[in-house]
């Protein structure tokens, strides 16, 4: 095994690093600012910084980890490249017709994502499936390339989506359309519709088609300068992206299948939630621990997931590019496994503005790294929340420096009072304690509505943080939320890098076949499970090893519109079709408060998860770097703007001389290189043995 792995998180604003040190059995971390118009020069830049300062050598690295924002953030700036639709022909609006649903039946000027497709580059194709698998006509060869052609000398686009109508029944005029394009173009950029998402629902399975589409050139272009710097600084490892599921893939897997890491990096910070709560479980009675909520807060978003007795939810499908804050049907809907999140436009970088009512709103926009907040000095004059936290004395300009950054208090003062404050005619101390106010209460308020979604009860979770910006707010959202207790993971500014570690490599294959339930044996199930791995090379590769096989089906009662999803997991006797009728009825019953036990039931969609039995690198007896071995915990005080308006002179604590059984008494402020953690007054922290921080919340004084 060599010296060295390395896990590196890209987010909107920064780019964190993780690096193990397996001889010194020691934890190294780094964070710099992102380079949103390369991304690769902040990944070299944070290497460079660990070669000098922990030893890296690029040729003793066996593993890179990865996870990246680069394919949403795509989606959402409108950033990706143009491709060419072949469709079926009389099908030529489907992606922009959608399901002709309205999210908001009050709203009169409703507002849709704009499309990824351009009219001028769709080419209608005669050929047509049945709803049965039945070719009722296949495409001319002749008449499809004519028109591929045509478009290619026209516009130099050589990037295409296949959608055909039925493709998941009978994928055979996508293939042979793909054969032709491929075969005039071999350095082509090709998406089928039957592979990308084998699902039913046309809208939705060209709707993952196009992005998948729309990103993949920009994918595989910087995925290649990436792997040319690696190259070069002599790293011969292996090179593994987080997936939306939750399941490290290959570089190469990832070029051919970019919509699958739309959530990457938001991925990597659930799976980082669940082993922190499982390393503190028996420091904190085991139980408290069954149920968590993953809190995720960075420069541009905040993120959540409710973990119950630490199962990682993964759902069948995910909407992205909302319009509307939380609503259902006002995006782009993606037909890929994907683990169930909640997203909100807050971070550290979210621009605060006076909305049409006169009052403080803040994001979903954010400054980003480019150029960040006001703060920073790099040309940014909107206020936003990290502006905000500076001017209430939550954060320090000497703890920025830590990540390479000088920041200016003066500066933030200026944004808030011009954006903020004089149009409102309050103070700046106001109006920064509104921006902060105002972002605890816009992601509690998202965590609420997930959870009546759910169905549970969130007052009886552990909200875990992870994150640079989380750890200033969790206690505030807590409280809002009654939650008791709240985790501080040692170095959770850079979660997400170590969650790369914690997960374990695998692909999530998806389906649709109708199979009614009456008609089912464990036998034919199985069957199909083992057919669907078959189907795909790495997952078959990985079957013949020690892999875990996992299946969720997606059912419904017969002549219903949308399936619940009912998880067997891998134990085989669970594919009995009195056992699946037993799991399909509690998870209705569970959903809706009833069942209908004269109705037949459905298998719709199939989701096969096939993943190694053990995680990508152990980090259990690993020590921190910047742990230090003496010197003071408390290190001073400075004034903190109080909740009714007056300065509270709050003691500050160097997070690396803290041991386990410390106690952090509230207020507090405990300052790492990464993040700064904010203990409220009526709240008491202890540092585990984990050394992570766990805070006790007593009634809000």
């Amino acid at each position: 095994m060599s010296p060295f792995a390395i896990s590196v998180d890209i987010g909107g604003t920064f780019t964190d690093f993780v690096l193990q040190d397996r001889e010194r059995r020691t934890i190294f971390t780094e964070k710099v600012l992102t380079t949103p118009h390369a991304p690769e020069e902040a990944i070299f830049s944070g290497l460079d910084l660990l070669s000098r300062r922990a030893g890296l050598r690029a040729d003793a690295c066996d593993l890179f980890l990865h996870a990246t924002t680069i394919i949403t953030n795509a989606v959402i700036e409108r950033k990706g490249r143009d491709f060419v639709l072949l469709h079926t022909e009389g099908f030529r609006t489907t992606l922009e017709t959608g399901r002709e649903h309205r999210y908001d039946l009050t709203n009169l000027k409703l507002r849709f994502p704009e499309p990824l497709t351009k009219e001028s580059l769709k080419l209608a194709v005669a050929e047509r499936v049945s709803a049965k698998g039945e070719i009722l006509g296949a495409p001319c060869r002749e008449a499809v390339m004519e028109g591929v052609r045509r478009l290619v000398d026209d516009t130099g686009v050589t990037n295409f989506a296949i959608c055909f109508l039925h493709s998941y029944r009978n994928d055979a005029n996508e293939r042979a359309v793909r054969d032709w394009i491929v075969e005039l173009y071999p350095e082509a950029y090709v998406s089928i519709s039957s592979a990308i998402a084998p699902a039913q629902r046309e809208y939705e399975r060209w709707m993952t088609c196009a992005v998948n589409a729309y990103t993949m050139p920009m994918l595989a272009d910087y995925v290649g300068r990436l792997e040319q710097g690696l190259s070069e600084r002599g790293f011969r490892g292996r090179g593994l992206m987080m997936t939306s599921s939750g399941l490290p893939l290959s570089f190469e897997h990832c070029v051919r299948y970019p919509v699958r890491l739309i959530e990457s990096g938001p991925a990597a910070g659930v799976l980082a939630a669940r082993g922190i709560a499982e390393r503190n479980a028996d420091a904190a009675r085991g139980a408290d621990f069954a149920n968590i909520l993953a809190y995720d807060m960075g420069g541009t978003t905040a993120k959540g997931a409710f973990l119950t007795a630490g199962d990682v939810h993964v759902q069948s499908s995910l909407e992205v590019d909302r319009v509307g804050a939380f609503e259902s049907g006002s995006g782009l809907p993606l037909v890929i496994p994907a683990i169930d999140l909640i997203e909100i436009g807050a971070g550290g970088g979210s621009i605060a503005a006076i909305d049409e009512r006169g009052v403080i709103a803040v994001g979903p926009r954010s400054a980003g790294a480019d150029p960040g907040p006001a703060c920073y000095g790099r040309g940014g004059t909107q206020a936003t929340l990290t502006d905000a936290n500076l001017v209430l004395g939550l954060l320090s300009e000497p703890n920025f420096r830590n990540s390479g950054i000088e920041v200016s208090t003066a500066l933030a003062r200026r944004a808030i009072e011009t954006t903020i404050a004089s149009p409102l005619g309050i103070s700046v101390e106001r109006a920064a304690l509104g921006i902060h106010n105002t972002i605890n209460e816009n992601v509690a308020r998202a965590f609420r509505v997930h959870a009546a979604e759910l169905g549970i009860d969130y007052r009886r979770y552990t909200l875990v943080t992870t994150g640079g910006s989380s750890s200033l707010h969790a206690v505030s959202i807590a409280r809002i939320l009654n939650i008791r207790r709240v985790v501080f993971p040692f170095g959770a500014g850079v979660s997400s890098a170590f969650g790369l570690f914690m997960g374990q490599e695998g692909i999530a294959l998806q389906k649709t076949r109708l199979l009614r339930l009456d008609q089912a044996t464990g036998a034919g199930i199985a069957a199909q499970v083992d057919s669907m791995i078959a189907a795909e090379r790495f997952a078959s590769l990985l079957a013949q090893g020690s892999a875990a096989t996992s299946l969720t089906l997606g059912m419904r009662y017969e002549g219903q519109g949308y399936e619940i999803a009912v998880k067997l997991g891998s134990d085989r006797r669970a594919y009995d079709p009195a056992a699946i009728q037993a799991a399909f009825e509690a998870e209705y019953r569970k959903v809706f408060g009833l069942i209908f036990p004269d109705y037949t039931i459905e298998i719709v969609h199939w989701t096969v998860e096939v993943s190694r039995d053990r995680a990508m690198s152990e980090l259990d007896g690993f020590g921190y770097e910047n742990l230090r071995q003496e010197g003071a915990a408390e290190k001073g005080a400075r004034a903190v703007l109080g909740r009714p308006g007056g300065d509270l002179s709050v003691p500050v604590f160097d997070r690396y001389a803290l041991r386990p059984g410390d106690a952090v008494p509230g207020p507090a402020l405990v300052e790492e290189n990464d993040t700064t953690i904010y203990i409220p007054a009526g709240s008491r922290a202890v540092v585990a043995p984990s050394f992570d921080l766990i805070a006790d919340l007593e009634a809000q004084p």
